[in-house]
């Protein structure tokens, strides 16, 4: 099995932490290692080869990280301009041998449960052997709005749900049929290939011609102008809501997509005041349920709850727990004010 790390994302809604120059995924949160890092070293055992999709900015952190791993030689796609996950998977899959069974991961997610992850891997790669394209859905622990959701009876795949408000994500979880979308992904390379031919043969073919016109090598390099003659979609609408072969795997391995300031507190917090601190200098003097985020400078808090801090070399931002999907706005604003900080 091969596993096929995606790092396109910018990780925007961890600003100011996450930067272009270096996003999230490139970021030591927890302990020595970056989110990517951990990606490489939990699919490691599982797979024999390690491919990485990432942009032409990224693709110099990636190999710096992956050699300080031990893997000395990068391979898979330099990605000029992103176009979105189907076809960056698409460009690697073209060059390997069609039965190749191929672990999508991205590059910025966290499992706590290794054991669990390992169980769930083995069986996806079990249903992916016998031509199935297959996802993982995570069981819920709570009505999440930010997640797209998986209704399904057992191992079948009933419908695909799009981030649903409060009251839905509620009444799906009554239901005990939904699960969040994961975002990961094991097929077989020819099936994957196959079923994007049936279900976007538009897509296909444009890929298939730059994949054709582009020098191979341990690292596919296309060009601007060729990468921009594919259109933007992602795999789940370019397969999977459409495929019959789709089946998914339910699983809690302790998962999450840190996908933004709140479901950051979640993981880190710890100790009876429910603080989550990750810094290198803090004092936190009567305050309770904070994510405190530094790097050395010292930071002091006193009588304060429910707040957000995040300190950087060149940007400061506070605001109140709960409410940090609101850094999506607060990241438009900068890049009309202060694009330099971004």
């Amino acid at each position: 099995m091969v596993n096929l790390i995606l790092c396109g994302g910018a990780g925007t809604r961890l600003w100011p932490l996450s930067r272009q120059s270096t996003p999230k995924q490139f970021v030591k949160l927890f302990g020595d290692r970056s989110l990517f890092q951990e990606a490489v070293l939990r699919n490691r055992p599982l797979c024999g080869k390690t491919l990485v999709a990432a942009n032409s900015d990224q693709i110099p952190i990636a190999e710096a990280q992956l050699k300080n791993l031990g893997i000395v030689e990068i391979e898979g796609l330099v990605e000029p301009v992103g176009r979105n996950t189907a076809p960056a998977i698409a460009l690697i899959l073209m060059g390997l041998p069609r039965d190749t069974v191929v672990l999508v991961t991205p590059s910025d997610h966290r499992m706590t449960n290794l054991d669990e992850y390992a169980r769930v891997v083995r069986k996806a790669a079990n249903l992916a052997t016998e031509g199935n394209l297959v996802m993982f859905g995570i069981k819920p622990l709570y009505a999440e709005t930010g997640y797209g959701y998986i209704e399904a009876d057992g191992e079948e795949v009933c419908s695909f749900r799009e981030k649903p408000d409060k009251e839905t994500a509620e009444s799906y979880l009554k239901t005990g049929r939904y699960f969040w979308n994961s975002g990961m992904f094991v097929f077989m390379a020819g099936v994957f290939l196959d079923e994007l031919f049936v279900h976007a043969p538009q897509v296909f073919s444009a890929i298939q011609r730059v994949f054709d016109s582009t020098p191979h090598g341990h690292l596919l390099k296309p060009s601007r102008e060729a990468m921009l003659r594919i259109p933007s979609i992602s795999i789940d609408y370019a397969i999977m809501e459409k495929s019959k072969r789709v089946k998914v795997v339910q699983c809690d391995p302790g998962w999450s997509d840190l996908g933004s300031f709140d479901a950051l507190f979640d993981e880190a917090k710890s100790g009876e005041a429910g603080n989550a601190v990750i810094a290198e200098q803090t004092t936190l003097i009567n305050t309770k349920r904070c994510l405190v985020v530094g790097g050395t400078k010292p930071i002091v808090l006193d009588g304060i709850e429910d707040l957000i801090v995040v300190d950087t070399d060149t940007a400061l931002l506070v605001m109140r727990r709960g409410e940090s999907q609101k850094v999506k706005d607060i990241y438009l604003e900068m890049k009309e004010k202060h694009p330099d900080l971004l």
